[in-house]
Formats: C-alpha cells, structure tokens, sequence
C-alpha cells in the first residue's frame, strides 16, 4: 500500500480469495495475503465491492479506507488530491466541485 517494494529474492508469496457474500449477493468480497521473509507475520487485506443492480450486473464501487487514499468523492463526482494537495479532476472535462459549502477565507 505504501509502494515499498518487497525484497527481489523471488520469496514472496501472495494468495487472494474472491467470494460473494453469503447474506448480501450483491457484495463481492477481495481477500488477499501477502507471506514474505521481510514482514513480521502474513499481512492480510480485504477489499469489498459492492454490484450495482441492473440488467447487466456491474461492480462499481470499492469500499476500503485505505492510507494514503488520494481519491475524493464530492457528490457524484470522484476527484484526486495531488501531490501538493490541491484537488484534481479524475477525468476530462470534468466539471470543478461547488465550492458554496467550503470556507473560502482561509488560502
């Protein structure tokens, strides 16, 4: 997650186990291990996504608070924060957020 790049010594083993959901068959849960000599114990995460229903079934949203996450969702629209923090379209010609709800006195 933080992009630290485990050791090149051929060693790591990643497993990952994707299953539906026994209650809700509209979520599908993402189950992933990583077993490496450089951690201290197995490092285990769990991604959830949740499927839309509609005549044609589609996966649309990932439901994991992660660090570091630059992703911003402002209504219906989805933004990146850069690198010096500034908030960034995720797509082009995306319209900029309605700032009326931000204080604006602070710069």
């Amino acid at each position: 997650m933080t992009g630290i790049p485990l050791p090149e010594d051929n060693q790591t083993i990643i497993k990952e186990r994707i299953y539906l959901d026994k209650i809700d068959p509209n979520m599908l849960h993402d189950e992933i291990t990583t077993f490496d000599h450089a951690l201290t114990r197995p490092w285990t995460v769990t991604k959830d996504y949740r499927r839309t229903p509609s005549k044609q079934p589609v996966w649309w949203k990932e439901t994991v608070c992660a660090e570091n996450n630059v992703h911003v969702s402002i209504g219906r629209e989805i933004y990146f924060l850069s690198g010096d923090g500034l908030l960034m379209p995720a797509k082009k010609d995306q319209p900029p957020p309605d700032l009326r709800y931000f204080d604006r006195s602070r710069k």
